[in-house]
Parts: C-alpha cells; structure tokens; sequence
C-alpha cells in the first residue's frame, strides 16, 4: 500500500477510469452452442441447496423446438403460449425463427412479468443492419444472460405439427434458434412483435431521424435533410451528424446572461448601477413606476423598508391644473388630469394623499401586448402599509407602536425582527381598499412651463433614431429607449454633474445608510417628439468575465466605486465592501485561460491574510457581517507591481445592451413579487432547444442530465436561475467530449456535491485529532458515483449481459470497502469564495455557480486507497523517492503563475508567513536557464530617470541625519564616517535619532557599511545588491544585525540576517561569486549577505537605506541569537545597552524595470526540456514557489507521484525548538528542515554542542537526509540528534541563516497546515496496527533518544500515527497465497493469534 501523491485531482480522476479496465471483459459470442454439463462440485452445491442454473440440451434445432415467423405486416405483440405452459418447472424453452429479409424491418422476441403488465423486456431482435447481416441477436442487458442464439441451415426436417399438418421446419431453411430461459410463476410469457418499416420515403426517413436527434424539427428542416438523402443516401444522416458535432454548445447560461439587464436602486453585491445619464448604453423608461416601487411601497416578498422606518409611499398633490405624483418625495410625473379609478361604474379621483402601491405593470398605461389590462396599476385607498415591522401592540419591550426603532423582540436569548409584509399583503387583498388606476401606470410627463429648478434633467430631444432607439417598440409600446453613444457633457441642464451611480442609495445588502426607503432622486429626459419626457432607468451592470477575456481589473472598479466608509469597532476607520470582487478563483477548467493583469484596481475574490482579523464586527443586519475593502485589493495590484492573476469563467458573457430586463435576479432584501424566479430557468431550457442550432447537443445534454441527475433542493438555491443553468451547462458543454470530462465537471459542481453530501467533506482524523468527533468521510457520493454514474454494480459484458463466475453468480464490481475507501477521495473539498458579477444566493459566503475546491490540506486523507484490481490507486505513477533530484528542473516540470502573490495554491505552510516581508524566497538568478524559461525576457531600455551619476562615497547629511550617497553609482560606500562609537562623526548617524551605547572604553563599534550591486551595473531598485559591513566585536557572543529601508526619510526597518564576527575587527561579509564551486562544499561559514533593493517607481530616483546593528555579549544587552530588533541598541529601548552601536547609510537608487516591461509571463509553463541548475537552484532539493523577478512569483507543480508508507531505513524526524513531537521521516524524500549541530565555539562556547541549527536557503525549505547532511556539511556542521533549536529560552530556534529557525513548529494534536520537522539521526521504527476486519494503521515508534526540552518526558508521537490515538484505518490487499481454505488471509487474534504479532488493546 502507498500513499497517492497528486496535487492534481484529474490524476485521481483518471486512475479511477483506468480501473475500468481491469472490469471490462470481452462479450460472449452470440453464436456460441456448447455449454459444460453441470460437474459432481455443481451438483453437490445443487443438493445442499444453492442457486445453480438449471441445465438445458444444447442440440440444433432442439427436438421439441417451436418455429415461429414474423409477419410481413404490423401486428400487436403475439403471446407465444405454447411456451407459458409448465411455468415454474424449470424448463428451457426453445424456438425457430427465421431472419428478417427487408431493410428497415424489426422482429422481437419479448418478456413480460406478471407484475410488469406493461413492460416488454426486449430479449432478441432481428434487423437488417448496415453490413446486411440479418441473424437473430441477444439485446443488450442483465435479463438475457442465459439466452443462447445459433443460427444455421436446417440439414433435417422437424417433426409434425399437429395444428399445420405439416413439419416444424424443412430441410434447408435457415433459422435461428432461440435458448429462453424458463419461465418462472411471475412471468406471464414470451410475445413476438414485427415492426414493419420497409423502404422508406426520404422524407418519412428524415422526419423519422430529426424526431430522434432534435428537439423537433421545423419543416424547412425536414425537406433539407429529404433532398440530402435523395442525393447521398444514408450518408446524408453522416453528414448531418458532423455538421452538428462540429457547432459550438448554445450555453443555457449565456443565453440567460445576454438578456440579463435588471433594474436596480442600489450597489449590490453582483454589481453596481449605471450607466449614468450621460453615458453609452443609459437607459431610458416613459412610465412611472417600477416593480421596485411595488416592493419598497408594500414589502410583499422582502422587508424592504429597513430598519423600521415606514415603508415609501406614492404622494398626490394637485396644484392648480397639474397633479404632482411623487414617491419617496421625489416627482415621478406630473399630469394635466387626475388619477381615477372605478367605483361602481363611476370614476372617482384619486385625492391629495399618501398610498400604497399595491401593484404595477412596467408599461405605459394598460396597454400590454395588443390588449387593455385595468390591473396593471393598483393602490391602498382609505388605508396605509405604515411600518415594515410588525406592529405587536404596547408588549413588554414599549415597541409595536408603529415608530421608527428598529423593533426586535427577545426570543430564546436572541433579538429577532417581524416584519410585517403579511400585514400589508392582507391589506392588498382586501378588494374594497385595493383600487384599480383606470389609466393604468402613469406616463412620465413634465407639463410646458412647469418649474424644473428642482429637478436633474437632461435633453435628449435633438438625437435622432440611431443614436437614441427606441427598443422593440412593437413589445414595449414606445416605454423603453437606449442611448447608443456618450454625451458631450455629463452634467445636467441645472449644472450639477452627474453623481456615480454606485454610491446611490448610500445602502446595500446589509441595509445600512439611508436605507432602501428613501429612494435617490430620479433624472428627467426630455424625448424627441413634443414634450415627451422619460426617466433614467438605472441597471445592474454586468460585465464579460469570460475563460477567453477575464474582466481585467477583476471587478476591483465597481468594488471600490461602491464601498462604504465606516468605523470597526475600536472606532478607527475602516472601508468595506459591498460590491464583491469579481475575479473567479481558479480551478481545473480555468486556469489555463487565466492572464496576469497590472490593472490598478485589480482584486481578489478570496480574502488575503489579514493583519487585523479582529475586525468582525456584525452590522444592523444580524445575518451577516461587513468586510473590509483592503483584504480583497492586494497590494502588489497595478502597473509598478507584481500584478494580479485574473480569471473568467465559462459563458459569463456581457449583456446585450439591446436587449431589455427580460429577465431579473433575485435579492432577498428587494426580491420582486411580479417576477417567477423559480421559472426563468425553465423559461430559459424551453427557449434554447427550441430555438439553438445544435439540436443534437442539446438532446445529449438533457439525456446527460438525467443520467447524473442533480437537484438544487440541498442547496437553498431553487431561485436562483444562473447557477442552476450553469448545471445544465455542464452537461452540454460536455455533450461531445468524454465521459471522463464529465464526470469531472459533475464532481466539481457545488450541486452535486451539496446534494450527494461530500461538499466539505473530512478525512476521519480532521475531527477526531481537533474535536474529539470521531466520523468517517461522507460516503454517499462515493457509493453513488461507482453505481449510478461510472462501474455500477456487477461486472457487464460489452453487450450489458451480467458476468458470471464458476458458479453461475454476478461477479460484483465494487463492495463495502471500496466504497469507504472511495468516500476518502472525497474529502477537503470546498465551495469557490462568493463574488460578484453574478447571480447567486445573497447571504452566501461560498459560490453556488462557480467550481469547487480542493483547499484544505488538513481536511484531505493522505493514506493508500485501494482499487477495484487488486491494486492501489497510483500504481501506473513513478514513486516520488524516485524523482531525479533536481525533478523541478526536468522537462514537463509545471510551473503556475501567482503573479505578486507569493503565497502557493497547492503548496500550504501557513498564510499569513507568506506575505512577511522578512520572508527569505528562493530567488532566481537573471542567469539561470530555468528564469529564462519563467520570465521570457523582452530586454526592455532602461526607465527614464533625472537621476544624475554620483561618486559612491557618502557624505553626511544634515536632513537625514546619517551618510547618504547621493547620485546613482554601483556602489555606496560610508568610508570613515561611521567610526568609532562615542566619539563617531555625527553621532548617533541613524535616521531615526537611534543612539548608541554610552560606554567610552568599549571596543564595540560598526566602522564602515558599503552597498554594491553584485552584477557591477549601477543601484536600481528591484536588484541584488550585497551589504558588508566592517566591524570591531569584543565576544563570540556579539551579534550583528542586517536591515533595509525603502525610505530613508520614514524607515520601517525590515530585518534581513545577523551573523556572529570574528573577534576583534573583521569585514562581515565574504566576496559575491554566483560562479562558485558546488560541489564538495557549495555554502562557506558566512555567505555574503545580500537582499533585492525595494522598487522605485519615481523617475527621479530613491533614497533607500540599510542598518547594521552591533549587539554586545556583553551583560545588560539584548545579546543573543534571535534577539534582534531594529531599535536594540537604542538607549530608549532599553535601559543599559551601553556597549551597542547602531549606524545607518542611506543612498539613492535608480527606479525600477517594471516587471511587465521585463518579461513576457505566461500563466502555465510547462519546461520542454531539461534545464542545468543554476547557484541557489543547485543547492535545494526542491522548490515550492519561485521568485524570478522582484515581485512576481510562480509555484512549482509537483509531479504527481507515490510515497510508500512503509520504506527502507526510517529516520526520526522531530517539530517544534524543544522536540515535542516525533514521528518517521523517509530519507529519500524532502520530508524536513535542515537540522545541523556544531559551530557554537566560533559564536558561544557556553551553548551546548547538540543545539542545532536550521540552515535553509529559502523559507520552509525542505531537504532529503542527504541533502541535509551535504548542508551541514557545508556549513562546518554535523548531523545530529539534537537536543534542541538553538540556544534560545522561549523561542523557535537559532535564527542564523534567512530566518529559518522560526520556521519550526508543532502541535501534540495533530498535523496542522503549518507543522514542520527537521532532521535527526535517531532510528525509527514503522509497524501495521491491524483491525479485525483486516484495516490497518501505520504506526510510527521513534527511537526514545532525546527527551523534550526541560522536561522528563519523551517527544509525543504525532496523533495520526500514534498506536493509541490513531483512527486512521484503511483498506489494503492482503496477500491471501498464504491463507488456508477458509482461514483469513491477515493477523487477526482469534483466527490465528495475530500471525505472530503483538496483540494490543
């Protein structure tokens, strides 16, 4: 048994589908005529009573066979009752029946049950096929296993036929002969049917095809196919099928998109409002009101009202001959006449007052179609819907009473609200309140001379038909109209510009701000013709975010456009989304698609690592809480920067401009009472295949769906219409391609993984190590996934016959333990982060639409799954102790682009390290083949500068307070500015007043700092550069600390490395050779300390600077490995480090290639050759993401490979600084930090020998055993069994090299994501603990070599291998060769005492 190793769930995937090899055998010939007579084993285990086959004579023809014939006419299915006599005595039945002689005929031999009245179960048939063969054959399926066809000549004639007088048969006939199985007491007989078709008319012959391959074929269909057969024949049909096969899928989902422009009042999460007045695509309506204004006047499906403020009312005021009709307080119109409506035959005026809006049509009037409707605008007369809570009376609380607090009443500890939309919708349906406008929805008028000081207007009176259309006036009777260019001026006829649209309403879907009731005020157009006026008539706009042409910016522009200010609740301020980022996450289908963007406004739709996690704070709505802006818009977005991968996804096309709101999405806070949301699915299914080109497609497509039939019934979203069009999307999507592909897509689908249950998904030991729960993964979609949708359940020959063992029985495809062993494939599989620029359930925080995940390492098992062979799932792959070392470097090594992000997809060590930028990265150098490959040079001109040449030497400066080499140079040098400590030039010469030690006799003192580039070219920002550093140490024990600083006028120190010094005055530093030897020794005692200068985007060049830091030995410092802080010799900081000294220089850099500008990224590289190693390359034994130029990143893709659980020579690997856990390590695998002892007595000779160090080129680094001791090695270390990390009380270990001692870490529990082991020498043991249903567990036994830390007690062994705590059992193919008839074929105690294993427990 081994462990699959694959980051890529299609290599599962596909080892599944190659299992189906090993169960599909070749069909039984139909032909066959001999059949073994029954052995004594058979007819023993007959007597004792099991299920054997009864025999049959296998002669031809049988003596007793019946000849039947198939009419040459249509009939009714004819029962053949001879052969119903004597059911239930196990007789076979035997018939003669000739073939079939005319093309397009069928003859069939059928079953029928008892209790199956009504169903033929076909049995045999005969057809003139393509190649003319015309002989009888089984059909395909499990019921005829037993029936046997042997067609020959007739050599003899047949015995008589008392009832024809005549023979059965005559010699010579040819005939087929029929082996039936006997029918038993519940089959009511065997029936012969002739269909007949004959020579067909090419017309019946294509109205007949079209019926089986579309939806429904039109007449102009029916004859062009009939005037291709009459040419080519049959080939026509060919020729038809290609033609299909070759058109693109009509996507259910961009059909619905393309006509997806709803009206909206409010930022939103899928988008924003817009366009504005002003701009292309504005749109434009001539009634008044909307159903929006139903909802926010009366509440029917949502508590649109907010936060108890009174629901918006419709106002009438006359003055003098015009009648102002407002909502909100905003005008809607202003009309000549009165409102009226029907009371008994007489029209009686709507009086001055507030309504309620009952209901509306979205048209002009009543006029709908070519009818006049009297209900299309309904209002409260004689009564108001006042609150959107629930006016409970005086209660306990003093609310109810119709005022404007939020009223919430105390229920089981918890505040909840009443809305009171029930009371209002009674209201509505009281017909003697509810009143009927007679002229239907008031048209949008503006009477000549009336005041428009007021009111934001435009006029658009002057354009002509192409640049204002009016849309499908024939539908919409003139009401709806769409600018088709931008405005000279984006202001209105009264001077005030336009505001953004997506701030309007100031509110979004947590309901805050002014809320939805008070409505924004509207924009009057005057249209061409006289005086006819419209409204803006505001959108949700949706963009294209498709595979091909991702939204480059991600949707960060809306996002912003529509975030709130607010405070968090320690009252600082904070900005938080309320449009979500639209970038799709990316996953198996569209990652190849995905481009790299340097948009400013780029976003992410998975929250970045936040500094400030705290920051939770729930707002008025009590379902769900705000998020702040900065953790979806990366730092390392725009053109200066790394950039941002972006990612579309299938069929999320743009609306069609010229479409109107045929179709809405839903939103829970102002859900539309008039709109069926359930059915604009099925509105949209019923329109494409009745209406697409490929016809064929989407008839496999539906017949795919009902094979892997999903439901939206477990996902809450039977509303939401795109996500479940993109469900049947996938099957059309598929509707030519394997079938691998789509179950693939099924498995990925957040509704079939809701509704078969493995969506978040857990191995056993997730719970169990954390929570104490202890429960098996979810097996549902793993039982049903090999019945329903791939192997099912028993072994099929190709004809769909049942495989048979020796005994007559089906031979199952899969048992109990497959199927749990399945279910562990299933797991740490997750929902894509909602976003926006789609419909979707609103109070999700997982997507409904978008693929799912494999993103929780922790969540996933990790041990060996057996296959349906006799095998293990990864057999067919290489073993990854195997990999050629260097396998990052080797042709087909896989590399992603991450872009700026420098936190890996697949790799997973822990987030918020990542983004640290003291986090040491394993940098390319510009020379090494494998930077080639990644970055594809452009070799750019160097970036404009002002930056004139300068000397290199520094001179003090006044205004930074420290050296500062001004003017680009290669190099910056502080010469004798800095000596001395006391009585130094300029004391302290920090830029940030930091002062030195006190002490006048001490010796410590850093003498001269100089800054180079290591390539000789002058500083630049965003290259190598190396710091040395001359200094005067007093003890092994002083330290020296290395920092940088983007701005030398506001430095933020970031930490770079320490080192221990010689004794006495040494240079801290050695020469930059990137050509050194690698071999025998690649690293010296102290490599040259280096870091990557930070950008400079300005042209005028930057000043940057470096710290070196000298902490004494000495008592009352902060002496000491790891100890180090910017500010540790500064007196403020601490109270006596009088023996310090801290110095800065500052120096000016040119500004920065821009990355875009330097290499030509590609979101996938595959290497197509092997390439050699270069410097840093040749040290490591793997990678996980690179750095090839400052700022951009890729992550390596592990070759999908196997470890072994159980392996040659374990070694003890240990976590934590203080050993607290322990378990076996595989030597030929990069399983662990370096870990090397020795070199104390050149730095402490009081620390004790077995400290060790952790020496890893990059962060979280992880090395074989080899490569561990060749480290160690190089660094005049040893291997070891340490006794502990580093010298340090309380910390994670000797920080000497890059930081990397913090990267050790552990937890007794269990394994965490960021858990990790270094290297020992110690021997380990690996045993099997076996279950008595033959499961097994590995078990780890670390030799008990060194205790932990300070403590009595040895290093725990880690949960998941632990021979106590371990619940990870798993299936694995014994080897029964071993076993006796009967006898079990693994250790069990009571069958035989353990196989010579220790019983436990």
């Amino acid at each position: 048994p081994h462990y699959f190793f694959s980051d890529d769930p299609r290599a599962t995937l596909a080892k599944l589908q190659s299992t189906r090899a090993s169960i599909h055998h070749p069909p039984k010939s139909p032909t066959t005529t001999m059949r073994a007579r029954p052995s004594s084993l058979l007819l023993l285990i007959a007597l004792l009573g099991a299920d054997v086959r009864p025999a049959k004579c296998d002669q031809w023809p049988h003596p007793d066979a019946l000849k039947f014939t198939c009419s040459d006419r249509n009939f009714a299915p004819l029962r053949l009752s001879k052969l119903s006599e004597g059911r239930g005595n196990k007789e076979w039945k035997y018939i003669l029946v000739p073939p079939v002689s005319i093309a397009g005929d069928l003859c069939t031999v059928t079953r029928v049950n008892y209790e199956e009245r009504k169903v033929f179960i076909p049995i045999a048939r005969s057809y003139v096929s393509h190649d003319g063969d015309n002989d009888w054959q089984r059909t395909a399926g499990r019921y005829v296993t037993d029936v046997e066809v042997t067609c020959d000549t007739t050599a003899n004639v047949g015995p008589i036929n008392l009832v024809l007088n005549d023979n059965e048969w005559q010699s010579g006939e040819y005939l087929c002969q029929l082996a039936l199985p006997p029918l038993g007491p519940a089959h009511d007989g065997y029936y012969l049917q002739t269909r007949r078709g004959g020579d067909v008319s090419p017309r019946t012959a294509s109205a007949r095809f079209l019926e089986r391959t579309t939806w429904g074929a039109t007449w102009e269909e029916i004859t062009a196919l009939e005037h291709q057969i009459e040419t080519d024949g049959t080939m026509a049909l060919a020729s038809w099928v290609h033609h299909q096969v070759g058109l693109p899928p009509t996507s259910h989902r961009a059909y619905f998109r393309r006509r997806l422009n709803p009206r909206t009042v409010e930022s939103y999460q899928y988008g924003v409002p817009g366009p504005k007045a002003c701009e292309r695509d504005a749109r434009f309506r001539r009634f008044a009101f909307t159903y929006h204004d139903v909802e926010l006047s009366r509440g029917q499906n949502s508590p649109a009202g907010n936060n108890g403020h009174p629901y918006t009312t419709m106002t009438v005021t006359t003055d003098g001959a015009d009648y102002e009709i407002r909502f909100g307080g905003e005008v809607r119109t202003v009309l000549d006449a009165p409102l009226q409506y029907d009371e008994g035959g007489t029209l009686i005026d709507l009086a001055d007052g507030e309504y309620t809006i009952c209901s509306v049509s979205e048209v002009v009037g009543n006029h709908i179609g070519d009818s006049n409707y009297t209900y299309t605008f309904q209002v409260l007369v004689g009564d108001l819907c006042t609150s959107s809570f629930t006016n409970r009376g005086n209660i306990a609380d003093g609310k109810g009473d119709g005022s404007l607090d939020s009223e919430n009443r105390r229920e089981s500890g918890s505040l909840v609200r009443h809305y009171d939309s029930s009371q209002c919708n009674s209201k509505c349906g009281d017909s003697s309140k509810v009143k009927y406008i007679v002229t239907g929805n008031p048209e949008v008028r503006l009477p000549g001379g009336y005041d428009t000081s007021d009111l934001s207007w435009i006029n658009l009176s002057g354009m002509n038909s192409t640049e204002l259309v009016n849309l499908d006036p024939g539908r919409t009777h003139d009401s709806s109209w769409l600018l088709r260019r931008d405005l000279d001026d984006c202001a209105d006829e009264n001077g005030d510009v336009f505001p953004d649209p997506a701030g309007l309403a100031n509110t979004d879907f947590m309901s805050t701000g002014r809320g939805k009731f008070n409505i924004d005020k509207p924009i009057f157009a005057k249209m061409p013709g006289t005086n006819k006026w419209a409204l803006h008539d505001f959108r949700t706009l949706f963009h294209e975010n498709t595979l091909e042409n991702p939204m480059m910016d991600g949707g960060g522009t809306a996002m912003k456009r529509a975030a709130r200010s607010g405070a968090n609740e320690d009252g600082d301020p904070m900005t938080d989304i309320v449009t979500r980022c639209s970038n799709v996450e990316r996953n198996l289908f569209n990652e190849p698609f995905c481009k790299i963007s340097y948009h400013p406004d780029a976003c992410v739709s998975k929250p970045l690592p936040d500094p400030n996690d705290s920051y939770r704070r729930y707002m008025v709505d009590p379902n769900g809480a705000a998020d702040p802006l900065y953790k979806y818009t990366p730092f390392f977005a725009g053109p200066d920067n790394g950039g941002v991968v972006v990612c579309g996804a299938e069929n999320e096309v743009a609306p069609d401009p010229m479409e109107d709101d045929t179709y809405d999405v839903t939103n829970r806070k102002l859900q539309l009472s008039a709109i069926s949301y359930g059915n604009q699915k099925k509105g949209v299914w019923a329109e494409v295949i009745l209406t697409a080109n490929d016809q064929l497609c989407q008839k496999i497509g539906w017949a795919l769906a009902k094979i892997f039939a999903t439901s939206n019934n477990l996902n809450t979203d039977s509303s939401n219409s795109e996500a479940n069009l993109n469900v049947m999307d996938n099957f059309v999507t598929s509707c030519f391609s394997t079938y691998k592909d789509v179950i693939t897509r099924v498995s990925f689908n957040e509704e079939m993984g809701a509704q078969l249950t493995f969506l978040r998904n857990k191995a056993v030991h997730t719970d169990w190590h954390v929570h104490g729960v202890l429960a098996w993964p979810d097996e549902n979609y793993a039982r049903e996934n090999l019945q329903l949708h791939s192997i099912g359940l028993i072994r099929l020959h190709d004809d769909g016959t049942p495989v048979l063992n020796k005994f007559g029985k089906r031979i199952p495809n899969y048992e109990q333990k497959h199927i749990f062993t399945t279910a562990k494939i299933w797991t740490g599989i997750s929902p894509s982060p909602r976003r926006g620029n789609y419909e979707d359930l609103d109070w999700s925080t997982g997507s409904y639409l978008d693929h799912l995940l494999i993103n929780s390492v922790t969540s996933r098992d990790w041990f060996p799954k057996i296959d349906f062979d006799s095998g293990y799932i990864g057999d067919t792959f290489p073993l990854c102790a195997d990999l050629p070392r260097h396998h990052f470097l080797k042709k087909k090594a896989k590399y992603r682009l991450l872009g700026g992000s420098p936190q890996p997809l697949w790799h997973y060590e822990g987030d918020s390290e990542y983004y640290n930028p003291e986090f040491e990265r394993m940098a390319l150098d510009s020379r090494s083949a494998l930077y080639q490959k990644l970055c594809n040079p452009k070799h750019p001109s160097p970036p404009h500068t002002s930056l004139t040449s300068g000397s290199g030497t520094a001179s003090f400066s006044v205004t930074r307070g420290a050296p500062l080499c001004q003017g680009s140079n290669a190099f910056c040098n502080s010469g004798t500015l800095l000596e001395g400590r006391v009585n130094e030039q300029n004391s302290p010469n920090t830029l940030d007043g930091c002062t030195d030690g006190t002490d006048p006799t001490a010796h410590e003192s850093v003498k001269k700092i100089v800054v180079s580039s290591v390539t000789g070219t002058d500083l630049r920002g965003g290259q190598v550069v190396k710091i040395e550093a001359t200094v005067v140490a007093y003890k092994k024990t002083d330290r020296i600390d290395f920092y940088y600083a983007d701005d030398a006028s506001n430095p933020e120190w970031i930490f770079i490395t320490q080192v221990a010094p010689l004794v006495g005055e040494s240079n801290v530093t050695l020469p930059y050779n990137p050509f050194r030897e690698i071999t025998p020794l690649p690293y010296n005692p102290f490599q040259e300390i280096t870091y990557t200068l930070p950008k400079c985007a300005s042209p005028s060049g930057c000043q940057q600077a470096v710290r070196v830091v000298l902490r004494s030995g000495r008592a009352g410092g902060r002496n000491g490995d790891g100890q180090h802080k910017p500010n540790s010799a500064c007196l403020d900081d601490l109270s006596n480090p009088i023996y310090d000294d801290a110095d800065d220089l500052a120096f000016e850099v040119l500004p920065s290639f821009r990355a875009q500008d330097l290499c030509d990224f590609q979101t996938m590289v595959t290497l197509d050759e092997n390439l050699d190693c270069d410097v840093r390359e040749c040290e490591v034994d793997t990678v996980r993401a690179v750095e090839v130029v400052p700022g951009v990143y890729y992550e390596y893709i592990h070759t999908p490979c196997v470890n072994f659980p159980f392996y040659e020579d374990p070694v003890k690997m240990v976590a934590g600084w203080d050993n607290a856990v322990a378990m076996c390590g595989d030597k030929k695998l990069p399983s662990a930090l370096s870990t090397c002892c020795g070199g104390y007595a050149d730095r402490n000779p009081s620390i004790n020998s077995n400290f060790a160090d952790v020496l890893s080129e990059y962060r979280y680094e992880k090395l074989t055993f080899v490569g561990n001791e060749i480290r160690c090695t190089a660094w005049d270390r040893h291997v070891c069994d340490p006794q502990r990390l580093g010298p340090l009380a309380g910390h994670t270990g000797h920080c000497f090299h890059r930081q990397s001692c913090r990267d050790s870490s552990a937890n007794t529990g269990w394994v965490q994501q960021h858990t990790r082991y270094q290297w020992t020498t110690a021997g380990c043991n690996i045993q099997v603990k076996v279950q008595s249903d033959g499961t097994i567990a590995i078990i780890h036994d670390p030799a008990q070599t060194r205790k932990k830390h300070n403590s009595a007690n040895y290093p725990d062994v880690q949960s998941h291998v632990h021979l106590d705590k371990t619940v990870s059992f798993f299936y694995v193919q014994w080897d029964s060769s071993r076993a006796g008839p009967g006898k079990l074929d693994y250790p069990h105690v009571a069958e035989n005492g353990c196989d010579g294993g220790t019983i436990h427990g």
